[in-house]
């Protein structure tokens, strides 16, 4: 194993180490000592990747955001191709599957309080930039839409995480994208007049 993968595999020990604790437990209760026995490693090799555990927790939340290209390419196909994005269900229930379970914890009662804003300041800008560029004439009442879009987003998302996750993620994500494409207040007067029979 060449010198690089050695660092880049201890980085990861070390990271791995931190989020089994920080499930378990606040990361004011989190040493640094808990992490490097976890991890099989010394203080010392800690610190020549990480400053404190608040570093560490700040490298897992930035791993966890959304990359430009995920966030883009769907405002890409809904330009391109008449306000539709091709299999959009399948690109959020990918998102889902891959950090669901990090996200969750963040997000969660036991997590960090600032990540949903972090993840929304994040989304926010990058679609702004985009927006910026296309030329948008009403600029500053597309950051609002901007701004209801991913809180109910994000929203959807800790309520699905707190219902234990009710539905299966392939019917959140169509879900989302239903009520994103319709209107929230298309898509209720639709359920509220399909109703059982003898309601």
């Amino acid at each position: 194993m060449s010198k690089s993968s050695r660092k880049a595999e201890t980085r990861h020990d070390l990271l791995e180490a931190f989020w089994s604790l920080y499930i378990e437990k606040p990361i004011e209760k989190i040493t640094i000592r808990e992490i490097t026995d976890l991890a099989g490693y010394s203080r010392g090799t800690f610190y020549t990747y990480f400053s404190d555990v608040y570093e560490v927790l700040e490298v897992q939340k930035a791993a966890l955001m959304p990359t430009v290209e995920q966030i883009i390419d769907p405002l890409k196909e809904i330009q391109e191709n008449n306000g539709k994005i091709v299999d959009p269900a399948k690109r959020v229930s990918e998102y889902i599957r891959t950090h669901g379970d990090r996200i969750a914890i963040m997000l969660g009662p036991g997590g960090d309080p600032s990540f949903g804003h972090e993840l929304k300041a994040r989304v926010r800008k990058v679609m702004m930039h985009f927006a910026l560029e296309l030329g948008i004439r009403e600029l500053k009442e597309y950051e609002y839409v901007i701004e209801y879009h991913i809180l109910g987003m994000i929203n959807m998302y800790q309520l699905w995480v707190e219902n234990d996750r009710n539905i299966s993620e392939e019917t959140l994500s169509e879900l989302y994208e239903r009520v994103s494409h319709g209107g929230t207040m298309n898509i209720m007067s639709s359920m509220m007049n399909d109703r059982k029979t003898g309601s």
